[in-house]
């Protein structure tokens, strides 16, 4: 008996929790089902926020979401910022916020009056806003309110409309236009950087490098005119041209400023100057910005101050060889009759030939006079000589010795047409370096003597003579 009492007692608590959760459920239900929360439906028909068709027919923007921004049209095409009257404006930049602004897509979820039980139950703010203007008196306030929990969307109420959307985050902040928005902060604006034709940096007021391009109708080829005279690497000079010309700024700091000493830019450590048909732009940078990897700097002709990423633009710790091309003499084998190669280093006084009768694919390579058998790991061994004797290049930039030094290496290429002659030499500049000349002219640097005297792992020249000797059997 006292088991069926128990029994009866558990099932009448179950009676009662589950008559209390339908009371509850009920309850919220009825509550739910009068709050005016979006339905699958709606959150799926988006209309325009703003609802006007051109940025064209706005006039007047202001937003004091993130900046204090007011945009006010001048003319068709011009806009002044009354809030930041003395930045210059980046046009594309603002037509391009605008554009965003106007695209801004959302799902409304409330129609009626905007009541203050309204602007509460959404978290609607009461400070911040965006105000557009059109040319026709509208006038839209988009005010923004709570983030719906569990997505990626904001309530937000436009006034004039009387109506609460649901606005996913993107469009939310594209429409949001910051001071980074408006200014112009795109360092050069050349219409074509496949026409710039100069290219001049300064170290601290002094021409560190100069360069100038000979166009073809296939590409563009460069020259170093300082610190020497030289052909310029073009790959690399191509790759510094791309990197500046997407370069951006990465904050405003102050507009024509008065005083550039306070950021050095009244001396620049660093001035790049670029050159096309249609004139010069500068980019100057000063001192580093103490709390981040910055350089202030200046460019446009203005002394409106910004800040650039110091990695943006890394290649301001290069060393004027970069941009030049290092290498002596790189023309083919294919083209020459002999090379003849004097070494008086490292107690070798020793003179080696190297001779080529090429015609279409018959080649005839000889050593020393004595022609070359078809032997795989002998015509291997030679052509290893070959890159080794074309691996002479510069490696420093030095103003030329008063005086040359000892002879250690002189090269003379005898070319398989018509007369010309080139003769590379090398001689002591210190106890690891040789000066390089080439036809008698110094060549504005400097060669590793561990270029004539590596073993043929690193492609030194006796090293690489030596391995084919003992491959070819030519003792």
């Amino acid at each position: 008996m006292k088991q069926y009492k128990t029994t009866i007692i558990s099932l009448a608590v179950i009676a009662v929790v589950l008559i209390a959760f339908f009371v509850v459920s009920s309850i919220l239900d009825k509550d739910e089902a009068e709050a005016p929360v979006p339905t699958a439906s709606q959150e799926v028909e988006t209309e325009s926020v703003f609802g006007f068709a051109s940025v064209g027919d706005i006039v007047t923007y202001e937003c004091n979401v993130v900046d204090e921004i007011k945009l006010e049209r001048e003319g068709e095409k011009e806009w002044k910022c009354t809030s930041y009257s003395d930045i210059e404006l980046y046009a594309a930049g603002i037509n391009s916020a605008l554009n965003s602004v106007k695209s801004c897509m959302a799902a409304a979820v409330y129609e009626g009056e905007i009541t203050e039980e309204i602007i509460k139950t959404y978290g609607i703010s009461r400070t911040q806003y965006i105000r557009i203007v059109l040319k026709d008196g509208t006038i839209y306030t988009l005010r923004f309110g709570m983030k719906k929990p569990g997505t990626d969307m904001y309530f937000g109420v436009v006034e004039e409309k009387n109506k609460v959307y649901l606005i996913n985050s993107t469009y939310k902040d594209a429409s949001v236009i910051t001071k980074e928005n408006i200014l112009y902060t795109q360092v050069f604006d050349f219409k074509d950087t496949g026409k710039i034709k100069n290219i001049e940096v300064y170290k601290k007021g002094e021409l560190f490098v100069s360069l100038s391009s000979k166009f073809t109708e296939e590409s563009r080829t460069w020259t170093m005119s300082y610190p020497l005279e030289r052909p310029g690497e073009d790959t690399y000079i191509e790759e510094i041209i791309d990197s500046v010309s997407s370069l951006f700024t990465s904050q405003y700091i102050e507009g024509d400023c008065k005083d550039l000493s306070k950021y050095g830019l009244d001396n620049p450590s660093y001035v790049l100057k670029l050159t096309d048909n249609n004139g010069q732009q500068t980019l100057s940078l000063g001192d580093r910005v103490p709390e981040g990897g910055e350089f202030y700097c200046l460019f446009g002709g203005s002394n409106n101050v910004f800040t650039v990423s110091m990695s943006a633009v890394a290649f301001t710790d290069d060393t004027a060889i970069k941009y030049l091309d290092t290498d002596i003499f790189t023309r083919s084998y294919t083209v020459l009759k002999s090379a003849k190669i004097e070494i008086t280093c490292a107690g070798i006084n020793e003179t080696y030939t190297l001779g080529y009768e090429i015609k279409g694919e018959d080649e005839k390579l000889f050593f020393n006079g004595v022609q070359l058998s078809d032997d795989y790991d002998t015509i291997r061994a030679f052509r290893k000589v070959n890159t080794a004797i074309y691996s002479i290049n510069l490696v420093g930039l030095d103003e030329e010795p008063q005086t040359k030094g000892e002879l250690l290496l002189r090269i003379t290429y005898t070319m398989a047409e018509g007369d010309e002659v080139v003769v590379v030499e090398g001689y002591r500049a210190d106890e690891t370096t040789m000066s390089i000349y080439e036809n008698g002219s110094y060549c504005g640097g400097y060669e590793y003597i561990r270029q004539i005297t590596g073993d043929v792992n690193s492609y030194g020249i006796m090293g690489t003579i030596e391995n084919f000797k003992q491959i070819s059997g030519m003792k």
